[in-house]
């Protein structure tokens, strides 16, 4: 249906041009990215050949404020997901002087905070929600001295999610959505947003049909040095009977996210809120892929810090979208323009704790109620996590920056069997990075880390062991980065049964439009997360190349 109304507009724009009723205006872009790699990949001590060629063409064309767009990808194999070669994105869009803008073809669309709609693209992490389909928009503001603004959208369209973790299961949405935000006077900004989906899900060699309606309203208030920003989604799902599931299965779940923002003089302070409860079940149905939880299209804040260091984002806490409460405060704090500080603690749990009321060997788990379950719980049976960092930054001249460091982070994975084989995690981590120009051309980099870590689970008697990580890089502005890096640990369990990966990289930008990157070693693997989704990227041995073109 998208392919045919492109065709459409595509054939009349042309018609119209053939005929010398529109003057041409138009300007092109292409951007280009070429990856590949070849080595092996480890799980666990089991050692696979690993290669990877990927190949996005990026193509735009602007005639007349028309824009037409499209994406060639040849991924074959590909690094995550599933081997594709072909138009994998296409898209038209204009966008009138009157405040109207239409696009059909593929899109992403974050709504608000993304309470009921944040569809996105990582590749890096083989993720991707886009929707193709429709998407119609307004904005217009009226009035002059204190104007009246109105934004209005509506959508729909298609979403074929290939589940990062497990590529060959697909979900199929069919998603209807209406967003509404007004600001009647500067400081106060109302929205309202409802999406509404069927989706189509594979269990067990049959289909599982789920219609959901998810209702949003948000506020926010700002002013100079203040803002305050609140929104609440109400998710409702249905799933029809089929060879799984004998009768129909409604499931209620709800999301709140607030923030407040303030900053005077040279202290900035942010406050998040987070209570997610968009599936809360029992302990024995917390499968990612049940019909029931939050659908892949959400995506809400984490409400927790995103860092930069290696070792520190190696153990992130993953959040648990459908059932975790915390929140996070975060301080900055500039004496001059030459130093900055930064403080933040996050915690997180979730809402309950359960137990069985089942006498015999059979296991029947009742929730234990709370009037506080507002708030995050550090017991451990609500597998909670907590984190404090603290850094600071001192430009100490035109040629010499340093950074340090603080974290420390406490996490604990509740086992309801067998409590005493819960897994508890404790890790301190010093990250450090020096910088030293000899020249406006020349800049010397150093990053060095240290980490010492518990965990309650290793088959050891000894529960402690440390990672290092060190990287030295040497810049030439602008064009070249010479990085060499080794990552270390003590570990006796580490699964490759390895305790040093080293790595070359080298990047080059021959010019404004094309940049090459190439790397060759050992990496160690480990969680990698963006926006809250989070996958498990294997060891890796080998070599790696990019060419990123833009004209």
């Amino acid at each position: 249906m998208i392919s045919k109304i492109l065709f459409i507009v595509l054939f009349l724009f042309c018609s119209a041009l053939s005929y010398g009723q529109i003057n041409i205006e138009a300007d092109a872009s292409v951007s280009n990215l070429l990856r590949y790699g070849n080595g092996y990949e480890y799980t666990g001590s089991v050692r696979n050949a690993k290669e990877y060629f990927e190949n996005l063409t990026d193509a735009r064309l602007n005639v007349n404020g028309v824009v037409f767009g499209m994406r060639y990808e040849v991924s074959d194999p590909i690094e995550y997901g599933l081997n594709f070669v072909g138009v994998r994105k296409r898209y038209v869009e204009y966008n009138s002087d009157i405040g109207i803008s239409l696009r059909a073809g593929d899109f992403w669309e974050t709504i608000s905070r993304g309470l009921s709609l944040n569809s996105f693209e990582d590749r890096a992490l083989g993720y991707d929600t886009g929707i193709d389909g429709v998407r119609v928009s307004y904005n217009k503001n009226f009035g002059k001295k204190n104007p009246f603004k109105l934004k209005a959208q509506i959508l729909g369209g298609n979403i074929k999610y290939s589940d990062y973790l497990e590529p060959e299961r697909i979900e199929n949405y069919k998603v209807r959505g209406a967003y509404a935000q007004i600001s009647p006077v500067k400081q106060i900004t109302l929205g309202m947003n409802y999406m509404y989906s069927i989706g189509e899900l594979p269990e067990q060699n049959d289909l599982t049909k789920v219609t959901s309606d998810i209702p949003e309203a948000n506020l926010t208030y700002t002013t100079t040095d203040f803002q305050f920003y609140i929104s609440y989604a109400h998710k409702s799902s249905i799933v029809s009977p089929n060879s799984v599931y004998t009768s129909p299965v409604t499931a209620l779940g709800d999301g709140l996210y607030s923030s407040v923002s303030y900053s005077f003089n040279k202290l900035g302070l942010t406050l998040e809120y987070k209570n997610y409860r968009f599936d809360i079940t029992l302990p024995d149905n917390r499968s990612s892929t049940r019909p029931t939880r939050m659908l892949p299209y959400q995506n809400p804040p984490t409400a927790q810090k995103e860092h930069t260091s290696t070792l520190i984002t190696r153990n992130p806490h993953v959040v648990d979208f459908n059932d975790e409460v915390g929140g996070q405060v975060d301080i900055v704090y500039a004496p001059n323009d030459k130093m900055f500080f930064n403080l933040n603690g996050s915690i997180a749990s979730r809402h309950y704790q359960y137990m069985d009321i089942d006498p015999t060997t059979n296991i029947t788990y009742q929730r234990v109620e709370r009037s506080n379950s507002f708030l995050p719980d550090l017991d451990n049976a609500f597998s909670p996590f907590w984190e404090v960092y603290l850094e600071g930054e001192y430009y100490v001249s035109e040629k010499v920056y340093t950074k340090l460091a603080l974290a420390r982070q406490s996490s604990v994975l509740y086992n309801q069997l067998n409590p005493l084989f819960s897994e508890i995690i404790f890790n301190s981590t010093i990250p450090a990075e020096f910088k030293y120009s000899f020249t406006d051309k020349y800049t010397l980099k150093i990053i060095g880390e240290m980490q010492w870590v518990h965990n309650s689970i290793r088959v050891s008697e000894d529960k402690n062991y440390t990672n290092q990580y060190f990287s030295l890089s040497l810049l030439r502005a602008p064009d070249l980065t010479v990085t060499f890096s080794a990552d270390l640990t003590s570990d006796d369990e580490e699964p490759t049964g390895k305790k040093s990966w080293f790595q070359g990289d080298l990047s080059y930008q021959i010019n404004q439009s094309n940049t090459i990157g190439v790397s060759y070693g050992t990496e160690r693997g480990g969680l990698k997360c963006a926006n809250g989704i989070c996958r498990y990227v294997n060891p890796f041995t080998g070599f790696r190349l990019s060419v990123a073109t833009q004209f």
